[in-house]
């Protein structure tokens, strides 16, 4: 009796949570995203070309992107082997834009035998509107939001010390730079 070759089709875990299934793809948005990177050892599989790997890329966990651009064919699959022995490894697909590419770089993944393979939805795009490559959130777009410690970080609540920025620190040459005597005060 011959047994047909069947092909694979990844649904995603119930650990991912808030991903969908959709054509035999496991997806996660961005806020989900982040969760498999810190919390649950999921590893970055960057599938976009070298130049916009090493222009911007995910860096926080450290040492969880890598950098395997997606191609057609076996090719993909053996350099991701190579990369990642393991078919149990927990791999995160980051394309540009999370689309077609992810989808089949997820198929070729699967079909190669990986169990845990989830694609990021809008890809780097998305995930750069949100975080920023260290892993911290960024402000609402446009707006510039205050930690209350800038004046502590640069000294200019401290008297003295703003005017002595353009002097290179010597307060003595700031004051005269402003054309003042010794014993001058400056104007408040």
């Amino acid at each position: 009796m011959r047994h047909a070759r069947q092909r694979a089709v990844f649904v995603a875990p119930a650990a991912v949570g808030d991903s969908s299934t959709a054509g035999g793809v496991g997806a996660a948005d961005v806020e989900r995203t982040k969760v498999l990177l810190d919390r649950e050892g999921y590893k970055v599989l960057d599938i976009r070309a070298p130049g916009e790997f090493e222009s911007s890329r995910i860096t926080k966990p450290a040492r969880c992107s890598t950098n395997i651009p997606w191609q057609e064919g076996p090719a993909f699959a053996a350099k991701v082997t190579a990369a990642f022995p393991g078919k149990g490894t927990k791999l995160l697909i980051n394309s540009t834009s999370g689309g077609a590419d992810a989808d089949a770089a997820v198929g070729a993944l699967v079909e190669a035998g990986y169990t845990s393979v989830v694609k990021m939805e809008g890809g780097y795009e998305a995930y750069d509107r949100v975080w920023s490559p260290s892993g911290k959130r960024r402000p609402p777009a446009g707006r510039w939001v205050s930690t209350g410690k800038e004046a502590l970080k640069s000294g200019l609540n401290i008297p003295g010390v703003a005017e002595s920025y353009d002097e290179g620190g010597n307060l003595v040459a700031a004051r005269w730079a402003k054309g003042l005597d010794k014993g001058q005060e400056l104007p408040k």
